[in-house]
Parts: C-alpha cells; structure tokens; sequence
C-alpha cells in the first residue's frame, strides 16, 4: 500500500491541477491520470482543468472543486514545463491574483526594427474570472527540475533499446 501525505488541513485544501488544452484527446487522458496518481498520494481533494480548448476552464473547475465542500484553500499547480503568458498573465487574471491592466503586451513590439520579423502568438483573450472567495497558492510550472531530467533520460533510454 502507498502512503499518502496525511495533512491536517486536507478538507479545507484542495489541489486544482492545469494543464494547457489540446484539441487531442490524449492530451485529456494524461492529465487524468496524472490526477489519479496524485490522488493515491493525498488526502487532499484534486481536480483538473484547462487553460483553453477543452473543458472545464479554470473557474468550472474551481467551482467544482469547492462545491458543497469546507476547502478555503486552493492550490493550483500549471501543469506546464515553463513559464509563458499563461503562466505569468492569463491564469493569474482569471485566477484574479492580479488586476486587469494594460491588455497590450508591448514586449513584443518592435521586433521587425530589430531584425525579428518571426511572427509571435499574443493571446488577447477576456476570460471568465473564478468565484471563489478563500486562500489560492498559485505554484511555479515543473520547470528544470531533476525528476524531469529523469524523465528526458528515460525516454532517450527507451529510444536507443
């Protein structure tokens, strides 16, 4: 049997787990599963959502998660390698843990004076906030982090066998 990090706050806290939107199917497939084996590792509650292109968006989910529930605490893990837009700006704001401001993203201005004349993906999206009044820990991505690099080995291991 797995033990599971026992915490004494796992009815008021819950886990809401990220990930990006893939019109592909398996890409629904790996979040769950990765939510089912947290899941034997927690006690805490833990749902899934996505940042686009597939349901439930952010704030079903959140309400989902919270519903008819105790939990005054969310933790939201983005299910991503690194930090981009996503991370830094559309999930903060619909997450509201910071303001709508200037919607113009001005870094990426003036790239054809530069010599940058490849084209950029700038989302300027208004997205449906969440209704959720308690304590939200947004987490950094996966990142650099050793237990990826296991995970790069492994696969290149797999490929050369």
């Amino acid at each position: 049997m797995k033990s599971k990090t026992l915490n004494s706050n796992s009815k008021n806290t819950g886990v809401l787990l990220i990930s990006h939107g893939s019109r592909l199917p398996e890409s629904s497939e790996t979040i769950n599963k990765l939510a089912d084996m947290y899941r034997e590792h927690t006690d805490f509650k833990v749902g899934i959502c996505y940042m686009e292109l597939r349901e439930p968006n952010i704030p079903k989910a959140m309400d989902n998660l919270v519903k008819n529930t105790e939990i005054e605490k969310v933790i939201v893990v983005p299910v991503f390698l690194a930090n981009g837009m996503h991370t830094t700006r559309d999930i903060p704001k619909i997450l509201r843990l910071i303001d709508d401001v200037d919607e113009h993203d001005h870094t990426n201005e003036n790239h054809e004076e530069h010599g940058d004349n490849h084209s950029h993906h700038d989302h300027h999206h208004d997205f449906e906030k969440i209704n959720f009044d308690g304590e939200i820990i947004f987490t950094e991505p996966l990142g650099a982090d050793p237990l990826v690099v296991e995970i790069i080995k492994k696969r290149v291991d797999n490929a050369l066998n």
